[in-house]
């Protein structure tokens, strides 16, 4: 009985030992626990990596901060705002947490806040008001002034030379003078000398623009012996500059210099007829080399003046001294070449005369 159980057990191990050498049997891991539900919860079961740590957010130059690209849903998202572009965040897991969602101004939007920004009208400078040129009729009622811009009221090219006698302090002196200008249609130039034995010589220029309110002076020049003294109009800044420096003058609308002036009233006689008649005044801010003053010239009507070639048919004006200044002037304007000066009888606030008349 003992020896058949000893030969059992020998069997039994022998032919264990004959499996686990040369059989193809697997045994399952001692410490896996086999139960009928272990198959279905490794198919159900889903291992999610886990996500990147955002990155950080970046300064901007103007101290605002771009947030992080969020995860792109699985789902097509809802139409977003049409203010903000950035994506609705994923809902937060206990896997997967949500990064925080900050709301961004669209560059659309930030470029039409841009555009009106840039659009609205800039402040203007506030600049001083100078005089400006006034004409009244002889009802002192006032007359709009008309023009023609291209400056054609006055001759295109014309030299005059006149003969000059006068009186400086106290002492008679005879000299020559000359005035001529040219214009062509958008600018002119005008040139007056005036040469005398023992006294010198005297030349002003004036050059600027033709406008439809008539000669727009940008320099006067006036040049007595060795000084020279210039005045620049600036129209933007409505002043005029002195050189020598002086304190700027405030100029407004058909401000002229004391050469244009003179063309200026050539062109306005020309152009508007009803300024001809006796008791017209027209008031024109006129720029000397040191200062500013309003010359009054007040028409008397029609006149005869005696020349050497003979009797001339002239329209006369008289200049008004200012307050406080005994500056008078006499013109005497002929027709016949577009209104332009044909005598100048001009008295100083010194009491120095100086007489033009037109040579043959």
């Amino acid at each position: 009985m003992r020896l058949r159980l000893v030969f059992s057990v020998t069997a039994l191990v022998a032919a264990a030992h004959w499996v686990v050498l040369f059989g193809n049997i697997h045994l399952p891991p001692i410490t896996a626990a086999f139960t009928p539900d272990a198959p279905q919860r490794l198919h159900t079961i889903w291992v999610q990596p886990t996500p990147a740590a955002p990155p950080a957010p970046q300064v901007q130059a103007a101290g605002q901060t771009t947030p992080p690209k969020p995860i792109a849903p699985r789902r097509p998202p809802a139409a977003p705002d049409a203010a903000l572009t950035a994506a609705p965040a994923p809902r937060a897991t206990a896997a997967t947490p949500a990064p925080p969602v900050v709301e961004t101004e669209t560059p659309a939007v930030a470029a039409d806040a841009a555009n009106a920004q840039a659009m609205e009208p800039a402040a203007a400078p506030t600049q001083p008001q100078g005089p400006s040129l006034q004409v009244r009729n002889a009802a002192d009622m006032p007359v709009t002034m008309v023009l023609p811009p291209d400056g054609s009221a006055l001759t295109q090219h014309m030299e005059l030379r006149f003969k000059v006698e006068g009186f400086v302090k106290g002492m008679q002196y005879h000299a020559n003078a000359q005035l001529q200008w040219q214009t062509d249609g958008h600018t002119y130039q005008a040139r007056q000398s005036i040469s005398a034995f023992l006294l010198g010589s005297l030349e002003q220029t004036s050059t600027g623009l033709l406008t439809p309110q008539g000669l727009q002076p940008l320099q006067f020049v006036d040049r007595r012996l060795t000084k020279r003294r210039t005045v620049n109009l600036d129209w933007t800044a409505q002043q005029a500059l002195f050189e020598p420096e002086r304190t700027p003058a405030p100029i407004g609308p058909g401000t002229q210099d004391r050469l244009s002036v003179f063309l200026q009233l050539a062109s306005m006689l020309q152009a508007m007829p009803d300024l001809r008649a006796p008791g017209t005044r027209i008031d024109i801010p006129t720029l000397g080399a040191r200062r500013m003053q309003i010359w009054s010239f007040v028409v008397e009507g029609q006149a005869q003046l005696e020349l050497p070639d003979g009797p001339v048919p002239t329209l006369r004006l008289h200049r008004l001294p200012q307050a406080g200044d005994d500056e008078t002037a006499q013109l005497w304007l002929n027709p016949a070449l577009g209104y332009v000066p044909v005598r100048m009888h001009m008295k100083e606030s010194n009491g120095d005369v100086m007489d033009l008349t037109l040579k043959p």
